[in-house]
């Protein structure tokens, strides 16, 4: 049944996938398991969606079907408060673009991994973003875009967390259907994808390697 759910999701067969991970989580299921067949389904629709199998339309939908099952299992409410967190994320979707659905997926999915997450909701102007990163001192600035028209005030934000010297020591990164390597150049962006998947792993590895390297010192 486990990996039927990895390849509902895969498949994007919203009511079957939500169906047996109800049956999964009445059985008891731990959370950490449930989550990583989620992940892992994710992760082939990315893999589609790169090879050119499926559309935006896809991860959205894709989306909606995590979400849903993080809800029906409280995943997102399953964080040991009582832990340390593994470093600091702050997210929002940038300017002129109001999509939500990656943006609060993946935040769900690193409070799951015990990383702590500052949401700055959608359509936040460059301002906001250097004002919260001064205020919040994050590990990762995370932004969110879907709209190309939105693609100027990325520039923007990475010209002013430059020009700031906001950017040591953290890493700027960029999720989101924008995400294309041909004509987003934004050099001050460490890592781009609309991978759910690749973009938790980065987090993940660049916190750890953080602390580690915090640790030796």
């Amino acid at each position: 049944m486990k990996n039927k759910l990895i390849e509902l999701i895969a498949d994007l067969k919203l009511n079957e996938a939500e169906e047996v991970a109800d049956e999964l989580i009445q059985q008891g299921i731990k959370a950490q398991d449930l989550y990583d067949m989620v992940m892992e389904g994710l992760n082939a629709i990315g893999k589609k969606y790169e090879n050119g199998e499926c559309y935006i339309a896809d991860l959205i939908v894709s989306g909606m079907i995590a979400k849903n099952i993080f809800a029906s299992a409280n995943l997102h409410q399953s964080g040991e408060n009582s832990v340390k967190p593994l470093g600091t994320v702050l997210f929002g979707t940038i300017f002129d673009d109001i999509h939500d659905i990656g943006k609060d997926l993946m935040i769900d999915a690193l409070e799951n991994r015990g990383i702590e997450v500052i949401d700055l909701g959608v359509d936040v102007k460059v301002e906001k973003f250097i004002d919260a990163v001064k205020q919040y001192q994050p590990d990762i600035i995370a932004v969110s875009c879907v709209m190309t028209n939105s693609i100027p005030y990325l520039q923007q934000l990475g010209n002013a967390l430059e020009e700031a010297n906001l950017l040591e020591n953290r890493r700027f990164l960029l999720g989101g259907a924008v995400v294309n390597h041909d004509y987003v150049k934004i050099p001050q962006i460490d890592f781009m994808t609309n991978n759910f998947y690749e973009g938790i792993r980065y987090c993940e590895v660049y916190l750890e390697e953080k602390n580690k390297g915090a640790k030796d010192e």
